[in-house]
């Protein structure tokens, strides 16, 4: 009987929980089609400072698909109205998205296409991939493995100095990792050079070092997988 009642009031929960998230989402305007795709596109470009190899990418999203005139100048201006959007206004377009699930890969990978145009990883735009894979109600892994054929060439030597900074080898255990990487962030703490009397340049240098390492880690876990 008490499993029972458990199993009810989880139910109960369970139910409650999605009303209020659909109470949440129902006033936003839901997006579709290459409004959504370039919107997101232009929120990805502009999350780690839009460059010349963004809107490079743009054109060629864009020279992908068979679009007349005038659906090429709307492309651009979803585009430009993604880059001030609020993420969160996103959200009930991804979660509701009407598409199937091959849709949604090519959604996913025009984003890691865009993220990879300045053949740089920011930690701003993985971020927002994942919470767009998230929304489709995909895990980790498979967003990931989407993104595969899409990293840089190079992007070795990137690799290299993310083990040096985080001072760990290509081998090392991801236990390791993760430990290193908070005992970095400890160390390099804007709040500890704060606390400690440092002067402004010293707390710049220590905010600059913590997006490097959050940078760092987020392209070891990309690589090695966990």
């Amino acid at each position: 009987m008490e499993d029972y009642l458990q199993f009810f009031k989880q139910k109960i929960s369970h139910l409650f929980d999605a009303f209020v998230e659909r109470r949440r989402l129902a006033n936003q305007v839901i997006f579709e089609g290459n409004e959504l795709v370039f919107k997101a596109l232009g929120h990805l470009a502009n999350s780690q400072l839009e460059s010349k190899c963004h809107r490079q990418q743009l054109d060629q999203e864009i020279a992908l698909q068979p679009l007349s005139h005038e659906q090429v100048q709307l492309a651009y201006q979803h585009y430009l109205m993604g880059k001030t959007l609020e993420t969160d206004v996103l959200e009930a377009s991804l979660r509701y998205f009407k598409g199937c699930e091959l849709e949604k890969e090519l959604f996913l990978q025009r984003c890691w296409r865009m993220i990879w145009a300045d053949r740089h990883l920011g930690t701003r735009e993985y971020q927002l991939v994942h919470l767009f894979g998230f929304w489709f109600g995909w895990e980790r892994a498979r967003i990931e493995k989407v993104g595969i054929p899409y990293r840089p060439v190079f992007l070795s030597q990137e690799h290299q100095q993310a083990l040096v900074l985080l001072e760990v080898l290509v081998d090392s255990p991801n236990t390791f990792i993760k430990q290193q990487y908070k005992r970095q962030l400890a160390r390099y703490h804007p709040d500890k050079v704060i606390s400690s009397g440092g002067s402004d340049e010293a707390i710049n240098q220590a905010t600059i070092m913590t997006i490097k390492i959050h940078e760092a880690y987020a392209l070891i876990r990309m690589m090695h997988g966990f």
